[in-house]
């Protein structure tokens, strides 16, 4: 489905309203034609034990910019769920400015595949990685209390 720009606000209002991207400080900067960027401001608040920016900031801002790379390529009534997520940590930042840059690779009718690089504000390579994401109705995707392997 290609986004007009009235849409395309839309879908950034939308998505930068969630409780999740509230609580992160994360916001969409721009999404349109299976692209997305972000940027997330983390703090000492956000860092390991270690004094660095903990590994699932990086993978959160990645994820994100991944899924709403695809979520532009979707038609109405489509959600993407993550189903998996590899990343490749390159450097480790304190705290600054995380910069997310998401574009598909490919879109199926039931699965999309997605690359991101995530840069500090000076450029740096942070991480970069891949996501694998299920296309499917709302009610197709499987929740908790229906995962229970336990026999």
């Amino acid at each position: 489905m290609k986004l007009d720009e009235g849409q395309r606000e839309a879908l950034m209002r939308l998505i930068n309203g969630s409780p999740m991207y509230e609580h992160m400080g994360m916001e969409v900067i721009d999404a349109g034609e299976g692209r997305s960027s972000l940027r997330l401001q983390a703090g000492p608040e956000l860092q390991s034990i270690y004094g660095m920016l903990h590994g699932g900031v990086a993978a959160t801002i990645m994820d994100s910019a991944c899924g709403i790379a695809l979520g532009t390529l979707l038609e109405a009534g489509e959600i993407c769920v993550t189903v998996d997520l590899r990343i490749n940590y390159i450097c480790n930042l304190k705290e600054g400015t995380l910069l997310a840059e998401g574009r598909v690779i490919h879109r199926g009718s039931q699965t999309g595949v997605t690359r991101a690089e995530v840069r500090d504000a000076a450029g740096t390579m942070i991480a970069v990685g891949m996501s694998t994401h299920f296309i499917s109705a709302p009610g197709g995707v499987r929740m908790a209390e229906e995962c229970n392997t336990e026999s």
